[in-house]
């Protein structure tokens, strides 16, 4: 997986007309299998749990563990020789959650369908990350086997927006710092929109995606993260 975080002088400025810290990033994988290892491997690995208190501890370990089943058995066994919409998903969750920590030093959190209680599927944000400032990062994954959609991506984030973002700080607040949390409650945060990139230029998907009407909504906010995965 190579990660390329785009110059700033490469895209469009905004900040003549908002303070959000915005980063785009292009990451190129050529060979999707050994990522779904990783990913399996990663998802597999619940020792987070272990530093959580009592009741989360129980929550999460119930439901964890169907969820991981599920993804396992049903999604990974079923990814042959070629891929699925369903596998397409995880992988972009997994290398935007994975770029954002490795060149942002964002703190991962445990992907967001391990922690909630559907045991598949997942009716809020994909993944979520703290950033270095300690804003927690809400991000949306989308893919698509032919085509690019950063449009799916923003809009529903800007559907999201002080909705299912509000609905799921319950889930979330066991691995909030307090700073964090403070942010939070003074509306402080961040969203990044992770989508599939199946195109010629990177730079052209991007500059659409903060030229769109949906940006105006995310740009209020502390930070943005556009991630283009390209597989």
């Amino acid at each position: 997986m190579k990660i390329d975080v785009i110059k700033k002088s490469d895209y469009t400025d905004l900040s003549s007309v908002c303070s959000c810290e915005i980063n785009c990033i292009h990451i190129k994988i050529s060979d999707y299998k050994p990522i779904i290892k990783e990913f399996e491997k990663q998802i597999t690995n619940t020792s987070w749990i272990n530093s959580l208190d009592e009741l989360s501890k129980l929550a999460f370990k119930a439901n964890a563990k169907k969820t991981i089943d599920k993804i396992v058995n049903d999604i990974i066994a079923k990814v042959t020789t070629s891929l699925t919409v369903d596998i397409g998903e995880y992988i972009v969750s997994y290398a935007a959650q994975n770029a954002l920590e490795l060149k942002f030093s964002h703190t991962k959190i445990p992907l967001a369908e391990l922690l909630k209680e559907k045991i598949s599927g997942n009716p809020g944000f994909d993944f979520h990350s703290i950033s270095s400032n300690m804003y927690l990062i809400f991000g949306e994954a989308k893919f698509s086997m032919d085509g690019t959609p950063r449009a799916k991506a923003l809009n529903q984030i800007s559907e999201f927006i002080d909705d299912r973002d509000h609905a799921e700080l319950l889930w979330l607040k066991p691995f909030l710092h307090n700073d964090t949390i403070t942010h939070i409650t003074n509306g402080h945060r961040g969203y990044a929109a992770a989508f599939s990139f199946n195109g010629r230029n990177v730079l052209k998907i991007l500059n659409n995606a903060l030229a769109s009407d949906a940006i105006k909504e995310v740009v209020k906010h502390k930070e943005l993260y556009l991630i283009a995965v390209e597989i």
